[in-house]
């Protein structure tokens, strides 16, 4: 079938990953290696970041739950830092392709992002600028918290299918998490994983080629 729709993740895919950031907060303070992750993936579906993500709880309220999650398992972490690692640099290269796909009018490009809720009070002035910049190219742009659901659910990606009335089969979804991805092939998404960039737009190029 013909590709109609694309899906964009926003961190790990127009921006590096955030996990880098994780990674260079660990070095810095001599943090287990690989614990904010491994924190995220303790109750992955009802943990801090889950529920904020879902819009369940406030920012203020994360991050306290957030510390204590860190607590639980011996390290005492400021989650005010972990948010700061959350704006990885722009990927010129996945930006200027989603300009032409958008220039092209031959797809609906489509923004599917998790976000924490209040996360924007933490955001960079010049960031917010850059960002709506880039969103500007997407005909529509889902955040998880006001959805109240997120990836991996496969109710989020069920939920957009029917909203935008298109089939899985002509949609094409880019996340650079495998449990993402997971969750939207069994829907019958075809999917990338992006791990570098150039890889990505090339396999998204020979998806578009068929």
């Amino acid at each position: 079938m013909t590709i109609k729709t694309i899906i964009f993740d926003f961190g790990g895919v127009i921006t590096n990953s955030p996990i880098e950031g994780f990674k260079l907060l660990e070095e810095k303070h001599g943090y287990d290696k690989g614990i904010i992750t491994n924190i995220n993936m303790n109750n992955p579906d009802n943990n801090a970041w889950a529920k904020s993500e879902r819009g369940e709880i406030d920012i203020n309220t994360f991050l306290d739950e957030f510390e204590k999650e860190a607590l639980s398992i011996g390290q005492k972490i400021n989650a005010k830092e972990i948010l700061q690692q959350l704006y990885g640099s722009l990927r010129e290269n996945m930006i200027n392709k989603i300009k032409l796909l958008s220039t092209s009018k031959k797809y609906k490009l489509i923004c599917l992002t998790n976000v924490l809720k209040g996360v924007d009070i933490f955001t960079p002035k010049e960031r917010v600028e850059a960002v709506k910049n880039v969103m500007s190219y997407f005909d529509i742009i889902y955040e998880s918290y006001k959805l109240n659901m997120r990836k991996p659910e496969a109710r989020i990606y069920q939920y957009i299918l029917k909203e935008l009335n298109i089939e899985p089969q002509e949609t094409v979804f880019l996340d650079d998490l495998g449990m993402n991805l997971k969750s939207a092939r069994q829907l019958g998404i075809n999917t990338i994983k992006v791990i570098e960039p150039n890889d990505a737009i090339y396999e998204l190029d020979q998806i578009l080629e068929r």
